[in-house]
């Protein structure tokens, strides 16, 4: 069927020969050939090539050689970023990092058909880029999740956080949003304290559609937390209040984090939500704020927990888990396990990218070298033969 469909596509003229076909050919091919990867993650696939086809894209493929590429990365370090966090900034060494693993990619496929005979990128290494725009993310200490549970808590209760256990769920055992949002009653066994990650919520065109988990990995089992159970229990009884008062108009999805009437949320509303519990975390803007929507019962509860403590650092719905993968090392969690519940593939992206160096744990084991004086070696006679 393939090779029926390459007849055809090269009849219309829609497919070069190995002699003429040019980048931008056949990076459409290559994604074309990409069945098994979720429709956002194509897009990031072609976003990062585009960058590289604006310099190379009219080229052969085998034309190409490691002199381009590397002449294109250095460019590409110099560009200007148009949008994202990077806005007006230079390109980040991660993002050229990214460019040059597509190119990789493509070019190792290009080998594999036998347009070319040599990865033109094997011998392209990384052009760092602006590191000042790098992210690295943000983490939770110990202190400051606790704060993030008992504010969190407050709000549920007081009903102005509704996601709240969903934002808990992910920062207790690492979720990613998707697999958060996604989670089915059904995946949830409160009786044996055994979550599974089984599919994953996306956004198509800007709605909520099921799918796949992001890897093979991230299908796994994890275990649930006593503090975490309690939480769950108490929403899956507010749950079945709101099941009831819907009536006719409630959607059995078997949701965990669904509307009120009990469809899927959308994945967007998980990041609202916890922008919301960090603005209620702000005394500044609490005093502004003060008690909007909030019934008279619960209010000195959440006045207690705003008023003496420290603003929340702001924080991207990724690093919650990071956050997870951050305390669990630091309780001494084997990492083996760590990267297990997170759905890892290797043991070192758990260690590389998701696990941060706290400040209290700087201060911990800093020492003064020059508190206690150093002894003092005396010269010793030595005999030259």
């Amino acid at each position: 069927r393939a090779k029926a469909q390459a007849v055809a596509d090269f009849s219309r003229g829609l497919l070069g020969t190995g002699e003429t076909i040019t980048l931008t050919e056949y990076v459409q091919r290559w994604l074309d050939r990409q069945r098994d990867i979720r429709a956002s993650t194509k897009r990031g696939y072609r976003m990062d090539l585009d960058y590289a086809l604006a310099h190379l894209g009219k080229m052969k493929v085998k034309d190409i050689r490691p002199h381009h590429i590397k002449d294109t990365l250095t460019k590409l370090s110099q560009r200007t970023m148009e949008s994202g966090k990077g806005l007006g900034k230079p390109m980040s060494s991660r993002t050229l990092g990214m460019v040059r693993a597509r190119l990789k990619a493509v070019f190792r496929e290009a080998v594999i058909d036998q347009i070319i005979y040599v990865n033109p990128c094997e011998a392209v290494k990384r052009i760092k880029g602006n590191t000042s725009s790098e992210s690295v993310g943000t983490v939770l200490d110990f202190v400051q999740m606790t704060q993030f549970h008992e504010l969190g808590l407050a709000l549920y209760e007081a009903k102005v956080s509704r996601l709240f256990p969903a934002l808990f769920t992910a920062a207790s055992l690492g979720l990613r949003r998707g697999e958060t949002m996604a989670l089915r009653w059904q995946d949830v066994d409160l009786e044996k304290n055994t979550l599974y990650v089984r599919q994953n919520l996306v956004t198509v065109g800007g709605k909520p559609e099921l799918g796949e988990p992001k890897t093979r990995y991230s299908k796994r089992e994890i275990p649930i937390p006593t503090t975490l159970k309690s939480l769950l229990l108490i929403h899956k009884a507010r749950q079945e209040t709101e099941r009831i008062k819907a009536a006719e108009a409630w959607h059995d999805t078997g949701a965990v984090f669904a509307t009120e009437t009990g469809e899927y949320t959308h994945p967007d509303n998980f990041g609202r939500a916890l922008r919301n519990l960090i603005e209620w975390s702000d005394a500044s803007i609490f005093r502004i704020k003060r008690f909007l929507g909030v019934p008279i019962e619960a209010r000195g509860k959440l006045e207690t927990i705003i008023k003496d403590s420290k603003k929340l650092p702001d924080l991207r719905p990724h690093d919650l888990r990071h956050t997870a993968a951050t305390l669990m090392l630091r309780r001494g969690v084997a990492v083996e396990v760590v990267s297990r519940i997170l759905g890892h593939s290797k043991v070192s992206v758990t260690l590389d990218i998701y696990r941060h160096v706290l400040e209290s744990e700087k201060q911990a084991v800093m020492v003064d070298l020059f508190d206690t004086p150093l002894p003092v070696r005396q010269a010793q006679a030595v005999t030259l033969n």
